[in-house]
């Protein structure tokens, strides 16, 4: 942790103690942050805790003694590390004797900077990154040591095992308890005499330890701490018979054991904690709820989520590898992206990485990924373009297509260019068309309108289940969504098909319009058709520009893929269609998913495209208008 001393002597921060007294008495203060409030006012002392608060000197010097009195007290209360006053002239003048007297009666560290805001902002971000990285060394460090202990150590019964053992050991009762609440932890034998228990619990609830035996209402008892917090457990022995010196070493042992044990299952609590944190923090930003991803991460990494754009990185690795993979990854770039492991499946590992502006070229993260996986055979990594925060499930969409190319390609490494998606080459008609069709949608309340669509745009493009194990919601929840849409969307009465691929595409190209930007034009049709859109020289351009590589390559795959198509997605119809097996369908989807870059295992995502270009150039299928 650093201190204020060690604050001191950066000289971009031009700070310096009060005084010599507060200097000699606050030098070594640990400090995790720095805040600058620009007046001081008691309701800012919220979370300061540990934290270098910094404020402007005049404001302060303009109130009365008693005011300053109750700022201050408030700092104190709320367990700031520190005041420190920004002056801009004489210290000395600027520093009320008022101020000075109350900061030493409350012993509370007074300090006076020349810094300018901007550079006390970078200081919290690096102590935060510092106070993180030491506190995931000192983890590491008992992670380590555990790793040299026997196996029964990592037990999650280790406690319990110990108490046992040293009770047999001894022939004695031997309690394990909380002091705070009371909480048994472990105790043995579990049918022990009334007596000894009772003789125990009256231990623990004396003050003070009792490292030596003392002879308690007949009774030898020793009482031991586990742990060094104010509120540390306590290992208690109860005998009938004296105990011995050698008897006595081994109990001291098993204590600490015991602190150790229980230092290990708080790492481990922390850990699963913070890991399910992070992937709430997914699961949330996949939901456009970027507000409570953003308030949600502040605890793990304070402003990691505050920038305006990310970009996904989807790596595939074998199962077995993944947990391997993830401690790797994870000190690599900790403090610069968002690691999780995928909830939808269990090869994946999802990095979302925050960008300061959307032209960022690729950083770190990005060098760091690239040289894992390849060195790694068995791995790959797809990778998207830049995306705003709200749209994380779009940047996730495209590097998943991203790593489709990734695994065909000699250095496994795929990032999605752009170059094949039909939305953003449409113009005003094309908006215009899917504001039209999407119109009860976009009517419907903020909140309803935004889980709707951040749903649909995810069952579109994953099954059900899937989508439900990305968003952390249920698969019923998940379809009564899409049931919902499907409802809105309808017309005459009835809800649209959405298991037809044909609507599925339709929806996904509208959804996939009112994301993309385009400036407005007055020239476009008032009610543009999607025939009359898919005929644009753009849409056709683009149609052909996918479906080359298919027609290049073989008559038969690209006469596999139109009859799957139009056979809804059904592989069985298809063989039959084009006289081959199933398994030689799905050997030639494999083959068209590597040349057009596009996700055709699960027929979801892929199919859209394929769909959208065959329309375009062929005129079939034929889709539906919607409204």
């Amino acid at each position: 942790m650093s201190t204020l001393g060690y604050l001191a002597e950066l000289p971009e921060l031009a700070l310096a103690f009060a005084d010599e007294a507060n200097r000699a008495a606050h030098h070594d203060r640990g400090v995790v942050g720095a805040q600058f409030v620009p007046c001081l006012a008691a309701q800012d002392a919220q979370d300061i805790a540990d934290c270098l608060v910094v404020t402007e000197a005049a404001p302060l010097a303009a109130v009365s003694p008693a005011r300053a009195d109750r700022l201050l007290r408030a700092l104190e209360e709320h367990g700031a590390a520190g005041l420190a006053l920004a002056v801009h002239a004489d210290a000395a003048r600027d520093v009320l004797p008022a101020v000075r007297q109350t900061a030493l009666r409350l012993r509370l560290p007074l300090l006076t900077t020349r810094a300018d805001v901007t550079v006390w902002r970078r200081v919290d971000r690096d102590l935060a990154r510092r106070w993180q990285r030491q506190a995931t060394r000192h983890m590491e460090r008992i992670a380590a040591y555990v790793d040299h202990l026997p196996d029964g150590f990592t037990r999650a019964d280790v406690c319990a095992r110990l108490v046992t053992g040293l009770s047999k050991s001894l022939a004695a009762y031997v309690l394990f308890l909380g002091q705070a609440a009371g909480e048994v932890h472990a105790e043995y034998p579990p049918d022990a005499p009334d007596a000894e228990r009772r003789a125990a619990h009256d231990a623990v609830r004396g003050n003070g330890t009792t490292r030596r035996p003392q002879f308690r209402d007949g009774l030898h008892v020793v009482k031991l701490p586990v742990g060094q917090a104010a509120n540390a457990s306590f290992l208690v022995l109860v005998s009938a018979a004296p105990f011995e010196l050698e008897t006595l070493a081994l109990a001291l042992h098993t204590a600490k054991l015991l602190a150790l044990a229980h230092d290990v299952l708080r790492v481990r609590r922390l850990g699963d904690s913070a890991r399910g944190v992070r992937l709430g923090v997914f699961q949330m930003l996949m939901g456009g709820q970027t507000v409570l991803a953003r308030r949600a991460m502040e605890g793990l990494s304070p402003g990691l989520l505050r920038a305006e754009y990310v970009r996904v990185y989807v790596i595939a690795t074998p199962p077995e590898d993944r947990d391997h993979l993830m401690r790797t990854l994870e000190p690599a770039i900790e403090g610069e992206a968002l690691l999780v492991r995928c909830p939808a499946r269990g090869d994946h590992i999802v990095v979302v990485e925050p960008l300061c502006c959307r032209e960022r070229t690729p950083g770190g993260v990005r060098h760091i990924l690239t040289d894992t996986v390849s060195s790694l055979r068995t791995c790959a990594l797809g990778g998207s373009r830049p995306y705003g925060m709200a749209d994380v499930s779009d940047a996730y969409g495209e590097a998943s297509n991203a790593l489709v190319s990734a695994h065909h390609s000699l250095e496994r490494v795929g990032i999605f260019d752009g170059s094949s998606c039909l939305a953003p080459l449409l113009g005003a008609a094309a908006h215009r068309w899917a504001e039209h069709v999407l119109a009860p949608l976009l009517d419907m309340p903020y909140a309803v309108r935004e889980e709707l669509i951040s749903t649909m745009r995810l069952a579109l493009d994953f099954p059900y289940t899937q989508t439900a194990r990305i968003l952390g919601a249920h698969r019923n929840t998940v379809a009564a969504r899409a049931t919902r849409v499907a409802e809105v969307l309808g017309t005459d009465g009835s809800p649209l098909d959405l298991k037809d691929v044909r609507v599925r595409a339709v929806v996904h190209l509208a959804l996939s319009l009112i994301r993309t930007w385009n400036p407005l034009n007055d020239t476009a049709p008032d009610q543009p058709s999607l025939t009359s859109i898919l005929r644009s020289a753009p849409a056709r351009t683009w149609a052909q520009g996918l479906l080359h590589p298919l027609r290049a390559a073989s008559p038969d795959l690209t006469c596999t893929v139109r009859a799957w198509v139009g056979r809804n997605l059904h592989i069985d119809d298809t063989a039959e269609a084009v006289g081959v097996s199933a398994a030689t369908v799905r050997k030639r989807l494999r083959q068209a998913e590597a040349l057009i870059q596009r996700d055709l295992s699960t027929g979801l995502a892929g199919a859209h495209a394929l769909v959208l270009a065959l329309a375009a150039t062929t005129g079939e299928p034929w889709l539906p208008e919607l409204r």
